[in-house]
């Protein structure tokens, strides 16, 4: 085994195509967010947010006598995003169910229509979500409504919010807001700073140590999860994987050149959230020997009062 320290790629972390609309950060604009609760309504649900370096904490607690809503919005924009696909968020979250919204200058029998898509969170991880266009439905007051439907090209403001039906505490970390495309190429560094990622690299899908490690890491899901890893598996002649997406034959040779992996024999890989290989090797690998590498990096040791 080599514990190597070997950059991936070049500094820019997001695939082709990606536009970032704010990270939070100095760098990028500030979009002017408020509150807006269900005491507009006459509701009794509290909310409120916090903006730091990086990130926005949005927490309070629904309260379903009255509107059963709490939600934060941008100020008025003017975005043109017809060349993509969907929003991607990086969140963290707390299990609940929350909706991203996006508003345009449509009007439909005199009303204007806003448009919603729910996503899940996990309980406490840093998660990417991905919402393509086609998800929003657009509402008026709550309510599905029979409206145009969404024009990425005339987007004039976002929003998240929360309204599941529940009573009771939420909290959510929103730390990227991007327009994906749909063609963006797969590259390994679109998950630095946020997931360690675990190579698997093999000929086919009935080698013996790529089944091993496949079944190790299906029996420590949770663990695996809460490290924030991700699996990809690369193989020689079948479809390679990157969590649920597939990936081209160029896309496999890309990552297979990055990380000096060889096709026709089995290769373990654990990249950190920096960008750096933490672990190699050419053997099936128990995944109690890749938590305790993990939690061992410095890094990690700054997570675990979060978990």
């Amino acid at each position: 085994m080599t514990l190597p320290s070997l950059p991936l790629a070049a500094s820019d972390s997001r695939p082709e195509g990606e536009l970032m609309l704010t990270d939070f950060t100095s760098n990028s604009s500030d979009l002017g967010w408020y509150m807006v609760n269900d005491n507009v309504m006459g509701g009794r649900s509290k909310g409120y947010f916090a903006q730091t370096q990086g990130e926005i904490n949005f927490e309070g607690r629904t309260n379903t006598n009255g509107g059963g809503f709490s939600s934060i919005r941008t100020s008025p924009l003017q975005l043109d995003l017809s060349s993509h696909v969907g929003i991607q968020l990086y969140v963290r979250g707390d299990g609940r169910r929350y909706i991203w919204q996006l508003a345009t200058a449509a009007r439909s029998r005199g009303r204007q229509v806003r448009y919603w898509a729910d996503f899940d969170t996990g309980n406490g991880n840093w998660n990417i979500v991905n919402i393509p266009f086609s998800s929003f439905i657009p509402r008026y007051r709550g309510k599905q409504h029979s409206g145009p439907a969404l024009d990425p090209g005339q987007i004039t403001g976002m929003g998240l919010m929360i309204y599941d039906n529940q009573d009771g505490p939420f909290k959510l970390s929103l730390a990227t807001v991007h327009a994906y495309s749909e063609d963006a190429p797969f590259t390994l560094m679109q998950y630095q700073w946020k997931n360690r990622v675990l190579i698997v690299s093999a000929p086919t899908e009935d080698d013996r140590n790529l089944i091993e490690q496949h079944d190790a890491v299906t029996l420590t899901r949770d663990e695996f999860a809460s490290r924030d890893i991700v699996l990809v598996t690369l193989l020689d002649e079948e479809i390679s994987t990157a969590e649920n997406r597939e990936l081209t034959t160029g896309e496999t040779v890309t990552a297979r050149e990055a990380l000096d992996i060889r096709p026709g024999s089995f290769a373990l890989r654990l990249i950190g959230k920096d960008g750096s290989i933490k672990f190699s090797g050419e053997v099936a690998t128990s995944m109690a020997e890749i938590f305790a590498l993990i939690d061992s990096m410095p890094m990690r040791q700054r997570e675990m009062p979060d978990r």
